[in-house]
């Protein structure tokens, strides 16, 4: 006698319709940037493309020597800047090369922007300004010992933040620092026991996850002016995605209890969705009074102002950060397609 019991088939994408796929785009799907209706960003056949958001439709593709580590192209005075192994490139909006600059080391992160210099974070180098129009170095600030890989910086007017920008083995610290963005000078740095993540600027203060090998892990608020710590509380942050203030309030990715609701102001827990399986693994947006991401385990969620989840969706083939265009929520994913959020 045979078991005619079958297991339930998992709905994907519901509550969305397919917008396209092009299979040609072959995208690396962390690296995607919209702008003016456009999406650029890189493929893993080492070019950088743009492509019609609305139709898929390529505009142009170029070589680039582009790497793999959640890189966004950088686009500013009609120029696109993106790094990669050994190398940072700026092209124009056509997507012709207009410099590259050789740094025989990988570019860790997106490149950040502030007045005429592009900065890029490299291994073992430190972090290094560049001119905008010609890629010339303007000024680098070397770290002091060991340096893997630092968290991507962070900029708000003339200050560049960057926590484990090195790493001191004998005696067990990183240090995060506050540089001047003109002159690349350290204003302060302070030694932290665990890796720090990417800083989050709000009011008089830096916000910033710690961790040290998923034990004792916590967020901290610093103060601008001293590097001094104003308050900290234990957490279990998932340290390489950048908080984000939504509501007034501080979310913060959790590989224990999946995102946490902080007051800023003090840290204080305001809710949690205290379950590992709702782990984000993209960026957050708010839109019609949810705020969507995408889960480690392949799900859309949307959850509101007191931690409800209200919109759940299965994903395929993995999941983009979510964007807002025309008055509407899209997502990519792992397979070169892009769905919108149906109304309801």
């Amino acid at each position: 006698m045979f078991n005619t019991c079958a297991h339930p088939v998992k709905k994907y994408h519901q509550g969305l319709s397919t917008v396209w796929q092009n299979e040609k785009l072959n995208w690396n799907a962390t690296s995607l940037l919209l702008l003016n209706g456009y999406l650029y960003g890189s493929s893993l056949d080492k070019t950088i493309f743009r492509a019609d958001f609305l139709t898929g439709e390529i505009d142009w593709k170029s070589k680039s020597l582009t790497n793999y580590s959640n890189q966004k192209p950088l686009i500013v005075n009609n120029q696109i800047f993106i790094g990669g192994s050994d190398v940072l490139n700026a092209y124009n909006l056509s997507g012709e090369l207009i410099w590259s600059h050789q740094t025989n080391k990988k570019v860790g992160h997106s490149i950040i922007h502030f007045d005429s210099l592009v900065f890029g974070s490299l291994t073992n180098k430190g972090l290094m300004a560049f001119n905008i129009n010609d890629g010339s170095l303007m000024w680098s600030l070397e770290p002091d010992y060991q340096m893997l890989s630092s968290n991507a910086p962070s900029i708000q007017d003339s200050l560049i933040a960057i926590s484990n920008f090195d790493y001191s083995l004998a005696e067990h610290f990183s240090n995060t620092k506050l540089i001047n963005a003109k002159s690349g000078k350290s204003i302060w740095s302070r030694r932290d026991s665990s890796s720090g993540g990417e800083a989050l600027f709000y009011q008089n203060k830096l916000l910033i996850c710690y961790d040290s090998a998923y034990v004792d892990g916590a967020v901290l608020a610093i103060d601008l002016e001293s590097g001094a710590t104003l308050w900290e509380v234990s957490s279990n942050p998932e340290i390489y995605l950048k908080p984000a203030l939504i509501w007034h309030s501080l979310l913060i990715a959790s590989y224990e209890r999946g995102l946490d609701c902080l007051d800023p102001n003090n840290g204080e827990l305001k809710w949690t969705l205290a379950n590992k399986k709702y782990a984000p693994a993209t960026e957050f947006i708010a839109f019609n009074g949810l705020t969507y991401f995408g889960t480690q385990g392949r799900q859309l969620i949307g959850v509101d102002s007191l931690g409800k989840i209200q919109f759940e969706s299965d994903f395929e083939y993995g999941i983009g950060t979510p964007v807002l265009f025309e008055n509407g929520l899209y997502i990519t994913d792992g397979n070169d397609a892009l769905f919108k959020l149906e109304e309801y």
